[in-house]
């Protein structure tokens, strides 16, 4: 153990033989190796003096308190001898490092349109930067070989979210980068930085199908009658964040309890990967089986594992489905199942719908009305709803109210069915975006309509209040 000299030498070999253990011999060129040494020497001393032998007889200079003191003089000389050598200088110095930092656009903006991408290189020394690479969704859109640092990027119409990548290499094969992810326009908007009214469109032809490929220019939206200039449009899917209501109330056992399950389960099967969902049931009151999630599993489990019994809370359980969206910047929907009205009125049908138009949610309904159930259900159920039932104006005042749309059973076998068209209608809706042309006060409702071309109706929300868009 040179590094400590001849005047400890006697004392480590006595440490060895009493703690009866090797203590490893580190030199000068070595401080960090010293200290390794010398900490695992102080721990196992430590671990004598409690769990060890007892001591009293031992000589005063092996005693584990004498022993502690000697580590700790140990630790001052070896930092003493080490801080002069080379080594020791050598690895406290630090090699500069080739650093990157991406300017713009930042991760508080959104971006369309030709944009600026910019980064600051802070090369090692005089190093020359061999290149600077920007690459945007994986995909590369500029390589730049001299300063500035900088390109411009078409970003398109679509307001999406974007993962900008920025990488530097110099001549010696330094590498450097920075990442930074834009935030999508309703993203923006929900943070009220962008004064901008979004809008989601579902485009219907006359005989009820979706009207696809349509483009900027087919669409014009009026605000309180006016004609909006259409600042950003999307084609594209985006996430969404949905909530399945399920009536579990006694009228739901039987066949129509299980023909739900199967209906709500199917749906989980078109959530993409960054989809979220929650299920509710409610009958005397709402009740939250599964929070907002991306595990199928866990929303499947939750659905199979339904009863049925009790009341029908509808209207409190799409006020309490809006609370749950209502912190979420993504596309917000309610999927309501039901075969009745509410009977608790707890809350009324307009008080639900106003709220949940407040939160800009929309509440797509599933009506299951029978008109003849013989036995009770079952195996001897039968065809036939019926058409006029009290739950369906207010299935449909959910839907009309809030830009959505209602689907009235004829049989239970369409129960799977009417879960996909809602799908396919929320993967198919369009974005749309425009900045009002007078600037809406505090409360006051706007009505909106949109048009499209080759389309007879545009289900979107009806409108907004002041300082809600």
């Amino acid at each position: 153990m040179t590094v400590f000299g001849p005047a400890c030498e006697p004392m480590t070999k006595r440490l060895r033989a009493a703690l009866r253990c090797r203590v490893p011999r580190v030199s000068a060129s070595s401080p960090f190796s010293t200290l390794s040494a010398v900490s695992a020497l102080y721990a196992l001393s430590i671990g004598q003096a409690r769990s060890g032998p007892d001591v009293r007889g031992w000589p005063a200079a092996l005693r584990p308190q004498t022993m502690m003191v000697c580590v700790l003089a140990i630790v001052v000389a070896a930092l003493s001898v080490g801080s002069g050598s080379p080594a020791f200088a050598a690895a406290l110095q630090q090699e500069p490092a080739l650093t990157v930092r991406l300017l713009a656009p930042s991760s508080t903006t959104y971006v369309s349109g030709p944009t600026t991408l910019s980064a600051l290189v802070t090369p090692v020394g005089d190093t020359a930067i061999a290149r600077v690479t920007f690459i945007v969704d994986s995909a590369t859109v500029a390589v730049v070989t001299e300063p500035p640092w900088e390109a411009t990027w078409d970003a398109g119409e679509e307001f999406a979210r974007h993962l900008i990548t920025v990488q530097v290499v110099d001549v010696t094969g330094r590498q450097a980068e920075d990442t930074v992810v834009t935030r999508d326009l309703e993203t923006a908007v929900f943070r009220s930085e962008v004064s901008a009214v979004v809008l989601n469109v579902s485009a219907v032809d006359g005989r009820g199908a979706l009207v696809a490929d349509l483009t900027k220019e087919d669409f014009e939206v009026f605000e309180d009658g006016k004609k909006q200039v259409i600042t950003h449009f999307s084609p594209e899917p985006r996430p969404m964040v949905i909530g399945l209501l399920l009536d579990t109330s006694g009228s739901m056992q039987g066949a129509k309890m299980e023909r739900a399950r199967q209906g709500a389960v199917a749906f989980l099967g078109e959530l993409g990967d960054e989809d979220e969902a929650f299920l509710m049931t409610f009958d005397s009151f709402p009740d939250l089986k599964q929070d907002l999630t991306g595990n199928k599993a866990l929303l499947r489990d939750a659905i199979n594992g339904l009863t049925v019994g009790g009341a029908t809370s509808l209207n409190l359980a799409v006020v309490d489905g809006s609370d749950i969206l209502v912190e979420r910047p993504e596309r917000r929907a309610l999927i309501v199942l039901s075969d009745g009205y509410d009977t608790t009125q707890t809350v009324s049908v307009d008080q639900a719908v106003d709220y949940a138009r407040r939160q800009d949610v929309r509440v797509y309904t599933i009506g299951v009305f029978e008109s003849r159930l013989g036995g009770g259900g079952g195996s001897n159920f039968r065809r036939g709803f019926d058409t006029i039932n009290p739950g369906e104006n207010s299935l449909r005042s959910f839907a009309d109210g809030t830009g959505a749309s209602t689907i009235l059973l004829n049989s239970l076998g369409e129960l799977a069915d009417a879960y996909a068209k809602i799908a396919r209608e929320l993967k198919s809706q369009y974005a749309l975006a425009y900045r009002p042309s007078n600037l809406p006060k505090p409360g006051e409702w706007h009505d909106i309509e949109v048009r499209a071309k080759g389309a007879k109706e545009v289900r979107t929300k009806p409108g907004y209040f002041g300082s809600q868009y």
